[in-house]
């Protein structure tokens, strides 16, 4: 396909969507055209800065959750949470797992959380079922424990963007293919909202550790209580591990610097920064306190 017959277009939202739009420019790909919107949940500031790198490049920017695309565009999708009204031959979603696992919702913070050795990104053509398409192209990178969530995505920001060049090329070159994927191998990711920030401290503390890495930031955070006060548990570690007699996850075992103790279903885990209600650092005073449930 000659390139002079269509537009790049981006769709992106997100913390991976500005860095999968510098990417491109790294890459030396201009998007036309650059659709985004702004997401009341995301700390990360996106839609300002996705809307800034469009005005740095002189790229058409518009603030729109349905985008209209021609039928010759090459269109990349990243972070898109609405319905396109209509598909085009080119069009190309990349999805934060390698397909068919993890078709669904938030699939970085699942696979962090179920300790996956690697993750990756998958391009696939969108269909009407939820992440069924063919694939257009995957990337993978193992990863190690502890991670955060912040991290992980730029992991795969980058993966998404060698990706995108290796398609642009195709696009170019006339040599754009896609191949079914075997729909017998497909695993899910359900929806996330809010009781999914809550830590469930009967889990094992490498269950909790990896929980907290996977939410926080860009994310709101892992959250626990206090004496009826909500705390976000921004960032933790493991701690070498006590036999009680009569374990008691919640309890706070001891008080380091500071920095609590907490006694888990298996481990202990201790709590290197917390925030209050306010967002201000939260000072552990008091010994004999149970954290529990955000009521």
């Amino acid at each position: 396909m000659n390139r002079n017959s269509g537009r790049v277009v981006v769709c992106a939202v997100g913390l991976k969507g500005v860095n999968f739009v510098r990417g491109l420019l790294g890459e030396g790909i201009r998007p036309d055209l650059i659709f985004s919107y702004d997401q009341q949940d995301d700390m990360s500031q996106s839609f300002s800065a996705i809307k800034s790198l469009a005005e740095e490049i002189s790229s058409e920017f518009v603030a729109d959750r349905y985008p209209h695309t021609l039928e010759e565009d090459l269109l990349f999708v990243v972070g898109w949470q609405f319905l396109f009204q209509k598909i085009t031959k080119f069009s190309v979603v990349f999805h934060d797992s390698l397909l068919p696992k993890y078709r669904g919702f938030a699939p970085t913070v699942t696979a962090l959380i179920n300790g996956e050795p690697q993750i990756g990104v998958t391009a696939l053509s969108p269909t009407a079922g939820i992440d069924v398409g063919p694939i257009v192209g995957q990337l993978s990178a193992p990863i190690d424990y502890p991670i955060k969530i912040k991290a992980a995505l730029e992991l795969q920001a980058a993966l998404m963007v060698s990706l995108a060049a290796r398609i642009y090329s195709d696009w170019i070159n006339g040599s754009f293919i896609t191949n079914e994927q075997d729909h017998s191998l497909a695993t899910y990711s359900i929806w996330r909202d809010g009781s999914d920030y809550e830590i469930d401290w009967s889990q094992s503390s490498s269950a909790i550790l990896r929980m907290i890495d996977a939410v926080g930031f860009p994310y709101s955070g892992a959250r626990t209580s206090i004496k009826g006060h909500v705390l976000t548990v921004e960032d933790a570690s493991e701690v070498k591990d006590l036999k009680f007699e009569i374990r008691q996850p919640g309890k706070i075992w001891a008080i380091e610097k500071g920095r609590p103790v907490v006694v888990c279903g298996s481990g202990l885990l201790k709590l290197n920064e917390c925030r209050g209600p306010d967002g201000s650092p939260y000072d552990f005073r008091q010994l004999r306190v149970r954290l529990g449930r955000v009521i």
